[in-house]
């Protein structure tokens, strides 16, 4: 039976079946050598996937016999962070704690210790917490050469060069802050960019009436903050502050004026650090109040402001600044007194304070013109910020504003209540 599949030669190509023979081995070899060339893509990769960190569980022991697993958050002299996998976070005072045992590094922070960042200064390395302090157990800095033979001591001790290290013992009395080594490390050497280390919230809300009289009230506000460091336990450089509201609304009615709600208010503040608590400030503020005939007041300044008090979750502040202030008014009385211009000075007060997840929020401000004392201002805000979803909450404000030089016709204070929702950034 004829071969009806080969195909005729062509004399003039007398090495086809050598070359055919050829191409047979090489894709066999080919295959052999490179069997990931015959598979399909939708193979997955065979590269190890990365290991998972170890998961951190360190123990702490109360004098009352309780036990808790986790992690360690910090410490200060007076009380321990701690965050359970049963119980979540929890603070425990230093004087119910019995032992708490970890095989992490930490930085332990003295309270004479005027600058954190100097390392020089720090105790950093294993700790055991115990009741009347805490035992650190330093990691050396010098590491021996690779196949080097270790010294006679270790050789007949049978212990390791980490463990020859004497334990050096730091009195509860004498601690400002205990946090782990890695942090540490990161927030003294790391560089701050303009962008992080922002805080704050955005607030809004809104009510419409369509009836008889059809109005609208839109109110949005926003209050941003930036610390430089980021963290407690050093010692502030800069901070910078950003706030902003506005209110905005309309009543109209069939053959009645139209009433215009019209009010908003902007300022920047950056503080500059010479001493943990004191600093120096560069300001600049701006006021509208359609309710009150202002159509602008600006004021640029400087000054001097202290911390008071800061504690974990309160602080309180109080400022002196020295500025230029320019106020415009609506043309409904003297031509001469629509646009003053003011040297003057605002004391100012805020004071903030967290119970939990709840925030409160509050700022009084006078300003005092010393070339025409009738040109007083003050201004008066609190407010109240409640989680309701993760970055979500509710919150309450008042805002009372007071200008004793309003143009005839418009009364001297302005008065807001507003309820919204806030979103924050953190």
């Amino acid at each position: 039976m004829p071969d009806l599949l080969r195909f005729p030669e062509d004399p003039r190509y007398p090495f086809d079946r050598r070359r055919q023979t050829l191409a047979a081995i090489l894709s066999l070899v080919l295959f052999t050598a490179f069997p990931g060339l015959g598979q399909t893509g939708t193979k997955k990769s065979s590269k190890p996937e990365p290991k998972k960190e170890a998961e951190i569980k360190e123990e702490l022991t109360l004098k009352n016999g309780d036990r808790l697993t986790g992690k360690l958050l910090n410490s200060t002299g007076t009380e321990i962070k701690f965050k359970s996998d049963l119980a979540g976070e929890v603070t425990v005072a230093w004087e119910n704690v019995k032992e708490l045992k970890s095989k992490r590094e930490f930085a332990i922070i003295p309270k004479d210790v005027k600058d954190a960042k100097n390392n020089a200064l720090v105790n950093e390395g294993a700790i055991k917490i115990g009741e009347k302090g805490i035992l650190v157990y330093p990691t050396p800095t010098a590491k021996p050469e690779i196949g080097a033979a270790p010294a006679e001591s270790e050789v007949k001790s049978g212990i390791s060069s980490t463990q020859v290290v004497a334990a050096k013992k730091v009195p509860i009395s004498t601690i400002a802050f205990v946090v782990d080594d890695a942090t540490y490390q990161k927030e003294i050497h790391e560089k701050i960019h303009w962008t992080s280390g922002w805080d704050g919230y955005i607030n809004t809300g809104t009510t419409m009436i369509f009836s008889t009289q059809n109005s609208y009230l839109f109110q949005v506000s926003s209050a941003l903050k930036r610390t430089v460091p980021t963290v407690s336990w050093l010692n502030p450089r800069l901070r910078t502050t950003v706030n902003f509201t506005l209110s905005a609304g309309e009543t109209t009615q069939p053959d009645t004026p139209t009433t215009i709600t019209n009010i908003f208010h902007a300022d920047a503040e950056r503080d500059e650090y010479f001493s943990p608590r004191g600093y120096y400030l560069q300001m600049v503020s701006f006021d509208h109040n359609y309710a009150q005939g202002l159509v602008l007041q600006q004021n640029y300044g400087a000054g001097v402001g202290a911390t008071l008090f800061k504690q974990e979750n309160s602080e309180f502040d109080t400022t002196i600044d020295l500025h230029y202030e320019n106020q415009q008014f609506n043309a409904t009385a003297d031509v001469s007194q629509l646009s003053l211009h003011l040297i003057g000075s605002s004391l100012t007060e805020a004071y903030t304070r967290k119970w939990d997840k709840i925030t409160f929020d509050e700022k009084i401000l006078a300003d005092i013109a010393f070339n025409d004392v009738s040109a007083f201002s003050a201004s008066g805000t609190s407010s109240v910020r409640m989680p309701v979803y993760k970055n979500l909450g509710f919150e309450v404000s008042v805002i009372d504003n007071l200008l004793n030089n309003p143009q005839v016709g418009y009364k001297k204070n302005s008065f807001q209540f507003s309820t919204g929702f806030s979103l924050s950034l953190h």
